[in-house]
């Protein structure tokens, strides 16, 4: 298949392999609704902690002629869903370091409405080149909200800062 977009699942799949390869130590802190937890770990699951962001990754059959691109600058790329299309990923930004070409941010935003629900989640990623000389994830969040029609809005959020 053609890849129309950058290909953000291959980039996030190298970082999962080489941070289950490190495995870096992590201050976490999560919350739902209006409970709150701080942990710092090692021990994360990082194909599951970056699934959202896999998701995001707009070279899929369905999706390519779903985006405009636009390029604000010379290393920024920006995917809009075109009106009319019900995609869940609206929008990609990709902001590219100059002397790696590796994306240095990655902010994303997906939305599924439903009759039975309607959730939102917005991703941000940002990396950075380590003093070994790897290109690695340095934040990542992920903050939205699940309403259920018959329940309340539950919001929710996961930030990690790796060392």
């Amino acid at each position: 298949m053609v890849q129309n977009y950058f290909d953000l699942k291959g980039f996030i799949e190298k970082q999962i392999s080489e941070l289950n390869k490190r495995k870096p130590l992590v201050n976490k802190e999560m919350s739902l609704d209006d409970k709150q937890e701080h942990k710092q770990t090692n021990e994360i699951d990082w194909r599951q902690e970056l699934e959202l962001f896999t998701q995001a990754d707009l070279n899929k059959q369905a999706y390519q002629l779903s985006y405009t691109i636009s390029q604000p600058t010379t290393s920024t790329y920006v995917y809009t869903l075109k009106s009319g299309e019900t995609l869940p990923v609206k929008s990609l930004k990709i902001v590219l370091d100059e002397v790696s070409k590796q994306p240095k941010l990655v902010e994303a935003l997906l939305q599924e409405e439903n009759r039975l629900y309607d959730s939102e989640k917005k991703l941000q990623l940002t990396c950075t080149m380590r003093p070994e000389g790897v290109w690695l994830v340095k934040t990542y969040e992920i903050n939205g909200f699940q309403h259920l029609t018959i329940t309340d809005k539950k919001t929710f959020s996961v930030k990690g800062t790796i060392n």
